[in-house]
């Protein structure tokens, strides 16, 4: 009687415990996986890492399923070699650290030096002074205004051939609102002779300063372009187009600085020994 007692009470222990254990599994497994591969998820929040933002719903599905089926690849083939018993060297082992070392640093560099670094209009003009031998074109240049139509219209051509600035055209009609990067409605600035259609080409060579062209037929509608400057391959480029740019160096090279600076400071709190007779030949 005892006996049987005693196996009752085993067996509803093990009864609780597999009820446990099934309830601990049960709890253990992530609410929002997009993916499993046995005993391991791919979470939702971890694909998001992988996608950049801006992009529209379409892509960002499709770069997201290209992502979770190369997921699942990789983690087929890491658990089958990790149960075949495959290591990682020790020079595999250092690259790791290496590569988690380098994390680390960029994330306090970054803590540390990222900053909103002022320049002054002297600063600005200094480096442009001292460099102004990077600031001469590589090519011919034209600084144009550009308007694509796509259907033809003969009230607005009139109003073009009597106009003195095609900008004002494209406001007025909300040309600006159409453009787009591979077709732009506006004031291009300046851009490399070489990169335009060999048909704009060819017109704006016969076009005064300041002129706008014939329409200019093509494939996607009819083009107009007023030619506003035309700067040929060695002159300089005025300070007012390059003073982003010289913002953006002055601001790197202010940081680099301040990096050089900090090292140094930790250096010196360091205990730091080199032995280079201990380099192994």
């Amino acid at each position: 009687m005892y006996g049987k007692q005693m196996s009752c009470k085993i067996i509803c222990l093990l009864v609780v415990l597999i009820f446990l254990v099934q309830c601990k599994q049960e709890k253990e497994i992530p609410r929002e996986f997009v993916a499993q591969v046995n005993d391991q998820y791919l979470l939702n929040k971890h694909l998001q890492y992988s996608v950049p933002p801006g992009l529209d719903e379409e892509t960002a599905f499709a770069l997201k399923s290209t992502i979770i089926s190369r997921w699942v690849e990789d983690e087929v083939l890491y658990q089958t070699a990790v149960a075949e018993g495959m290591t990682l060297s020790d020079k595999e082992k250092h690259l790791l650290h290496e590569y988690e070392k380098s994390l680390y640093i960029q994330k306090y560099l970054t803590r540390k030096l990222d900053r909103d670094y002022r320049i002054s209009e002297k600063e600005i003009e200094d480096y442009y002074d001292d460099h102004v031998d990077e600031f001469k074109r590589s090519e011919d240049e034209v600084h144009i205004i550009h308007l694509l139509m796509e259907q033809r219209d003969n009230a607005i051509f009139k109003e073009i051939r009597q106009a003195k600035d095609l900008n004002e055209i494209i406001r007025k009609y909300y040309f600006d609102e159409k453009s787009t990067p591979e077709q732009p409605n506006g004031d291009l600035g300046y851009v490399k002779v070489s990169s335009l259609d060999e048909r704009f080409v060819k017109t704006i060579k016969r076009l005064k300063t300041g002129s706008i062209t014939k329409p200019i037929k093509t494939d996607q509608g009819y083009h107009f372009i007023q030619l506003l400057d035309w700067q040929k391959k060695g002159t300089t480029i005025d300070l007012d187009l390059v003073r982003d740019e010289i913002i953006l160096r002055l601001k790197r090279l202010k940081r680099e600085e301040e990096r050089q600076r900090l090292l140094r400071e930790l250096k010196e709190k360091a205990q730091i020994q080199t032995y280079l007779s201990k380099i192994e030949q």
